[in-house]
């Protein structure tokens, strides 16, 4: 309220001012005579499809005039529904009044071959919107708004203006970035620059976008675009700030960057310090002593905590900073008044320190751009002390710590207007990396009516610290309180506050600490499955909202927006009311551009789950974009866990049992007893009569190495059994408490049953099959074909059960790997054992018996 009442004066007085350029500014005119001939094709239609919001551009034509400072805008609208009725019947127009007037030359609607006139001054109303006064800028810009009368479906709507003038501040040095392609379809579409032939303007395009044709026109060089039926443009979702699929066309007189630099460099001239800033430079030199890392720091609060931020950017003060000393004195600022104050108290006390143009855009990619000066919208500080260098955001509030622990957002590339320095870019650095650790530790009650508890402890350092400083400092606690309870409230339901949140700011290491303390009206969750029966679903919130969301599998050309830089350690531990266990995989992903690690843990009845995860770029590139999709699936598995409680009399005391499961064991005796006498019968079974054979020939060629498969198989298959977790006794215990889809413990015992058994019996079987191998038995190829088919088949049935019992949501490596070696080995092995010589030439020997008769 304070700022508010502050600016009153300040637009009242800007309202009156811009009241009379209105007056001066704005006018009705006949067209431009330096026009270039254009005559569009007003009978072609776009595609039905593509057209949006209820209408579309007929027409679409721009001529600007670089020596006459002015640029002719000329559209048609054809209103094809009521939406284009509500959506196109408005013609609305910016400018600056300060340096630019408005022109308009005609408003027509053209319906059923008549031309209605609607053109007329009084019906204009010209305002003031200042859209970003509430990030305190003021630029001055008026909007001219016309709303048409009597629209009807079918109108065609056709307008034109000029906009004369340009910004002083850009020396009447031609510069521009303009689009080939809109969201709406354009039917025709014509762009042309004008100019003397003695300005050297050069091109570069994006995406695609043609190069102009040139000729010469009245003496003038003229640059052309003419296209007809473009389509419209899908903006994608969720890429970076950077990206733009738009074709665009960029032109420039600046030839370098250099020529950018001394441009700033003049912009930038200041006077010497008058007598408040020597005041204000002379308290920090003798607060500072001998230090001149003091002073730095101290310059740097200074400006960034005491000047507030506002911007009073009109007419050429939107890239020509205000002096230091007015800044000083109005204790107010924008981002290039900031910078340029700062620098210069630096350079007082002999500290390098120059204003470096920045994009929050582009950010690194404003490099590939042609050397333009409109092409930055923020402005930040380069310094350097005894040989180490700093980058300074003035604008940033509330940074803490020393010097090695400044951090800026990530620039990626700075313009240092220094024309003694480098012609070029400059690297945007972090000196410091900061983390947010972040500990989520439930305590669960032993049964349905007690309460559980939740404390959170959120740990900040360095531009995480910043960012949580100045979010508290411009919120109040309870509103502080109010978001954290309700971001708790919706992953687990009815949650209190137990304790107010505690803030523990400790500057000199820039850390932040949060303690949260919530208490679970009811954390378990009836299982209707079971009289007694209560869950428990652990949620990974904090880290599934800082992934990136799913992309589209088709997402060709654009990146996915990540979060960089980001670093999160994040561990979730849970206090059940007794001795647990957990069945759990660790998850180990890392990649050019983000890692992620879960290590799961237990320790008597605390189980932990432990999360991090880092990204190394600011975006997912197209290229990979399939590879995040199949990691993002795997990842989501591991972001909840369901804790399942019998809270039944009895149940909910008990430690899981230790040691063997004796029943089990039997079951495995009785199933190789069983297997094994199917195996001794199927070993009599002759397929060539009595007295047809003949001497085999020795094993050679590829049965070299199928018979090293034979014999290795029976040890794998053994070396996997004894290893398994089937026989232990805690595995049974604790089936209750899996997560599953059935929510019936009878069906996962049948899993795990059904699975001793297949196991066992494919290590009988492959025993028989190196008897059968090594005496070359004529059954062993059909033998060998059984084992691989039913091998394939078993590991398929039992993962696609096991992914839908469990409620996985991917695949995991080791469930793929065993599916494709064994469907290589079925795919080479079966079809070579059904038309290989070799193999029917040395399988002939019958059973024994049969060779005695």
């Amino acid at each position: 309220m304070h700022r508010i009442l502050l600016l009153i004066p300040l637009l009242i007085c800007c309202f009156y001012a811009g009241s009379n350029a209105q007056q001066k500014n704005f006018s009705i005119t006949p067209a431009p005579t330096w026009l270039v001939p254009y005559q569009p094709d007003l009978k072609q239609v776009p595609d039905a499809r593509d057209v949006s919001n209820g209408y579309y551009i007929l027409l679409f034509e721009e001529q600007q005039h670089v020596e006459q400072s002015a640029v002719y805008h000329h559209m048609i609208r054809q209103i094809v529904s009521e939406a284009g009725i509500q959506n196109g019947a408005e013609i609305t127009v910016d400018y600056d009044p300060v340096y630019e007037k408005l022109h308009f030359h005609k408003i027509l609607i053209r319906r059923n071959g008549k031309v209605i006139n609607q053109l007329q001054a009084s019906k204009f109303k010209i305002l003031q919107q200042e859209d970003d006064l509430s990030r305190f800028i003021y630029s001055g810009l008026y909007t001219a708004y016309f709303i048409l009368e009597d629209v009807r479906k079918g109108d065609q709507i056709e307008f034109a203006y000029t906009i004369e003038g340009s910004n002083p501040i850009f020396e009447h040095k031609f510069t521009s970035l303009f689009y080939l392609a809109f969201p709406n379809p354009v039917v025709n579409f014509h762009k042309s620059i004008i100019a003397s032939p003695n300005r050297e303007i050069r091109f570069k395009t994006f995406n695609s976008a043609p190069m102009p044709d040139r000729q010469i026109m009245n003496g003038m060089q003229v640059y052309k675009w003419e296209m007809t039926n473009i389509p419209s443009m899908e903006v994608v979702d969720d890429t970076p700030a950077w990206f733009d699929n738009f074709p665009s066309v960029q032109a420039t007189e600046y030839k370098d960057w250099q020529q950018v630099i001394q441009w700033g460099d003049r912009v930038n001239m200041v006077p010497p310090p008058g007598p408040a800033l020597k005041a204000k430079i002379t308290e920090f030199k003798r607060e500072a002593g001998n230090s001149k890392e003091t002073y730095m720091l101290k310059a740097i609060r200074f400006v960034q905590d005491d000047i507030r931020y506002m911007g009073i950017e009109m007419g050429e003060y939107s890239h020509r900073p205000n002096t230091p000393d007015k800044i000083l004195l109005q204790r107010f600022g924008d981002c290039k008044d900031k910078s340029l104050l700062l620098a210069t108290i630096l350079k007082a006390n002999g500290i390098y320190a120059n204003m470096a143009y920045v994009d929050t855009y582009t950010r690194g990619h404003v490099v590939n751009y042609l050397p333009a000066p409109d092409l930055f919208n923020h402005a930040i500080v380069y310094a350097k002390l005894e040989g180490r260098e700093y980058w300074i955001d003035p604008t940033i509030s509330y940074q803490r710590g020393n010097l090695s622990m400044l951090t800026v957002p990530d620039y990626q590339q700075g313009l240092v207007i220094d024309p003694a320095g480098k012609n070029g870019f400059t690297p945007v650095t972090n000196i410091g990396k900061g983390k947010t650790v972040i500990n989520e530790h439930f305590q669960l009650p032993s049964d349905r009516k007690n309460k559980g508890s939740l404390t959170v402890t959120s740990v900040f350092t360095m531009q995480y610290a910043d960012d949580q400083r100045d979010g508290l400092a411009n919120s109040s606690r309870k509103d502080n309180e109010n978001t954290f309870v309700n971001y708790y409230k919706n992953a687990y339901g009815s949650v209190s506050i137990d304790s107010p949140l505690q803030v523990t700011d400790i500057p000199d290491s820039n850390r932040i600490v949060l303690k949260e303390s919530y208490i679970l009206q009811s954390p378990w969750k009836s299982d209707s499955t079971k009289d007694y029966g209560a869950n428990f679903n652990m949620k990974a919130n904090l880290l599934r909202d800082a992934l990136p969301e799913y992309a589209e599998e088709d997402r060709e050309v654009a990146p996915l927006d990540l979060r960089y830089p980001f670093s999160l350690d994040y561990t979730i531990t849970v206090e059940m009311p007794s001795p647990w266990t957990v069945d759990e995989e660790e998850l180990h992903i890392k990649n050019d551009y983000y890692s992620i690690h879960f290590v799961p843990s237990v320790r008597n009845n605390v189980v932990t789950m432990h999360y991090t995860f880092e990204t190394y770029q600011d975006h997912i590139p197209a290229s990979f974009i399939s590879t995040y999709i199949r990691e993002r699936k795997q990842i989501d598995g591991f972001l909840g866990y369901n804790f399942y409680w019998d809270t039944g009399d009895g149940a909910q005391g008990n430690a899981p049992s230790r040691g063997w499961n004796w029943l089990v064991i039997g079951l495995a005796i009785f199933f190789t007893a069983v297997f094994t006498h199917h195996a001794l019968r199927f070993n009599k079974v002759s397929i060539q009569p009595a007295g047809a054979y003949a001497y085999p020939p020795q094993i050679s060629g590829w049965l070299v190495v199928m018979a090293i498969g034979v014999f290795i198989s029976p040890l794998n298959i053994f070396n996997g059994l004894i290893r398994a977790s089937i026989f232990d006794n805690d595995v049974w215990l604790q089936l209750d408490k899996a997560t599953n889809a059935t929510h019936n413990v009878s069906i996962l015992q049948l899993l795990l049953v059904t699975e001793l058994a297949s196991e066992i019996g494919m290590l009988v079987f492959s025993l028989l099959l190196v008897s059968l191998f090594y005496n070359k038995r004529d059954t062993f190829p059909k033998a060998m074909i059984a084992f691989l088919a039913f091998n394939l088949t078993f590991n398929v049935i039992d993962n696609l059960a096991c992914n839908y019992i469990f409620e996985k949501k991917g695949w995991d490596t080791e469930a793929i790997r065993q599916i494709m070696q064994s469907f290589i080995a079925a795919a080479i092995w079966i079809p070579y054992l059904i038309m290989s010589e070799r193999v029917k030439e040395t399988f002939i020997m019958p059973h024994e018996k049969e060779m005695a008769e």
